[in-house]
């Protein structure tokens, strides 16, 4: 039985870099939600056939780790595979390698299925995979940890973000790549090997999100609307 698994070739071209030549997060992001994408429509449950169903995907948590900085305009193979879903999420992994094989950046992330009418969370029963045997390998061992979390009753916002028109996507919500931007625009050392973000609750056109910045082992992040958490970021 062939493993559901997807790889492609990519090229990082230069718009995915940083003024530092490194690798912004906005595209690491980006990478993984495209391969994740197209190896959902492969697998039976892609963007149209989820709707029929009146359920659409969202990002609920992900996380990543530089191995080795790619470089700009390499050619990388990029892989990606589910695991066996759970009662209300899916986990699935991602790695950036070389193609001579070394990996470069590898990754996971947590999604949820939801309800098109009533924006709540469906149960997994919902979405069947097309045939096919899941990759036992996982990129972490512990997948994810608590995004540690701090109070901000007597921080002052490093800034307010409105959400634009432009930072939507077709779930009409800010997509997870653009909360990577908030967070680098808010931390103070911009050079990251790792990155991770949970997802609390989802973000609509002209949302006001109060961005919050606290330095302790790690730089922290966090993001308010109207006095509720939106996300939580921990990048080092």
């Amino acid at each position: 039985m062939n493993e559901i698994k997807y790889s492609t070739q990519i090229q990082l071209f230069n718009s995915y870099f940083d003024c530092n030549n490194e690798l912004k997060p906005q595209s690491v992001l980006s990478v993984f939600q495209d391969v994740a994408s197209e190896h959902g429509e492969q697998i039976g449950v892609g963007y149209l056939t989820m709707l029929e169903k009146n359920l659409f995907w969202v990002l609920s948590r992900v996380k990543y780790d530089v191995v080795k900085m790619p470089k700009i305009n390499q050619i990388v193979l990029v892989e990606t595979w589910p695991h066996e879903k759970g009662r209300i999420d899916f986990d699935r992994d991602y790695l950036i390698k070389s193609l001579s094989g070394e990996v470069l950046v590898k990754g996971t992330s947590k999604w949820c299925v939801i309800d098109t009418k009533t924006r709540t969370l469906s149960r997994t029963d919902a979405v069947e995979y097309t045939s096919g045997q899941f990759v036992k390998t996982v990129n972490y061992e512990e997948r994810f940890s608590k995004v540690p979390s701090f109070e901000v009753d007597n921080l002052t916002p490093e800034f307010v973000y409105s959400v634009q028109h432009s930072d939507l996507d077709h779930n009409e919500h800010m997509n997870n790549t653009n909360y990577a931007n908030l967070i680098v625009n808010a931390i103070k050392e911009k050079r990251l090997t790792h990155f991770e973000i949970s997802f609390v609750s989802e973000c609509r056109l002209n949302d006001q999100i109060k961005v919050y910045f606290l330095i302790s082992e790690n730089q922290q992040v966090c993001g308010y609307v109207n006095n509720k958490l939106v996300f939580n970021a921990m990048v080092k």
